[in-house]
């Protein structure tokens, strides 16, 4: 089965930073690995490393001794996040991983969707949400994309993140965008022929916007900390959300629309939603996030963004994005937009 990835991840290699070995975390051990490790579930210690993580290597002791194949799936995983479906596997990363996160401002290359990476051999096995067989997205409630005019979406979102310029414009032309896929109708003519001339038209409509006001608010920043189950850890809440400009230097202004292209990407809200306008919902309540983090990581350093600051807000916008919210939850509460009327 072809796999895809991003450009900028397609080289992932681990760094051995450490990061996801001592976050904190209770990993699960699957039956067939409790003989060699000892337990079924891998509690942390005081200070939230796990017990086989060699601080001065830095290195997973069961890895070293054993291999990779004999990590928990946990472990084996992270920071992968697959997509499958009937095209093939979407394999995007965790930006919490300080690796993924520094990829999205070193990659020099076209930002696109590319097969058969390197990082992501077809041999390996990829968990994540298994979509094969399943009817394909939706467009709206009630009218279904076929995988190939999603595909094409998919990549529209992708490269109009990679035209350049603010991550708000490229927001603005995708919501518009949608707006046009979702009027679609029968008397309009086949539907891969609308979705070709609505790719093409790449209009923006600054009404359209106003769908998505609710997702670019302090009280949805609070929305979404309320989504974080009972006894996790939400990140702090921040007193008032400011606008933050736009990095000033273009590898750091490149890098926030590399991290929306990567929440678009083999996204799990195609095939968990009931259109594409929760998507784009998603993308903005991802874009606030960065947002946010990206002034709380400011005003704890007591300095302008920077790259190493616009990374490790990063890494705290996918710690909450895709590890620490109820993501059924949220998507519920997203989805809500697919029934407002312009």
């Amino acid at each position: 089965m072809s796999v895809y990835t991003l450009t900028f991840h397609a080289h992932y290699a681990c760094r051995h930073s450490g990061a996801c070995c001592t976050a904190g975390w209770s990993i699960p051990v699957e039956p067939r690995l409790v003989p060699l490790v000892g337990v079924d579930v891998l509690v942390p210690d005081a200070m939230g490393a796990c017990v086989h993580f060699d601080g001065a290597s830095r290195l997973c002791k069961v890895q070293c001794e054993h291999g990779e194949n004999m990590l928990p799936g946990a472990c084996y995983q992270f920071p992968r996040r697959a997509l499958i479906d009937d095209r093939g596997t979407f394999v995007a990363l965790s930006n919490f991983c300080p690796t993924a996160a520094a990829l999205l401002c070193e990659s020099d290359g076209e930002l696109a969707i590319v097969a058969s990476p390197p990082a992501f051999p077809e041999r390996r096995v990829y968990e994540g949400l298994d979509a094969r067989g399943h009817w394909p997205p939706l467009v709206r409630p009630g009218v279904l994309f076929d995988l190939t005019s999603y595909s094409r979406w998919e990549t529209f979102i992708v490269s109009t993140f990679a035209r350049g310029g603010s991550a708000g414009t490229a927001l603005a032309r995708i919501a518009a965008t949608a707006e046009r896929l979702r009027a679609w109708t029968p008397e309009c003519g086949p539907f891969d022929a609308w979705t070709t001339t609505s790719l093409q038209a790449g209009t923006t409509d600054a009404n359209g916007l106003t769908i998505y006001d609710r997702f670019r608010t302090p009280e949805a920043f609070e929305q979404l900390r309320r989504f974080v189950p009972e006894g996790v850890s939400a990140p702090q809440a921040l007193a008032e959300v400011t606008s933050v400009a736009e990095p000033g230097s273009r590898p750091e202004s490149r890098a926030v629309s590399r991290y929306l292209a990567s929440k678009a990407f083999a996204s799990w809200c195609a095939y968990e939603s009931r259109g594409i306008r929760t998507l784009v919902a998603e993308l903005f309540v991802s874009e606030l996030v960065l947002r946010v983090e990206c002034e709380r990581a400011c005003r704890t350093a007591g300095r302008a963004l920077d790259r190493s600051l616009l990374i490790e807000a990063i890494r705290q916008s996918d710690l909450l994005l895709m590890h620490l919210i109820n993501r059924p939850r949220m998507i519920e509460w997203l989805g809500r937009v697919e029934e407002v009327r312009k």
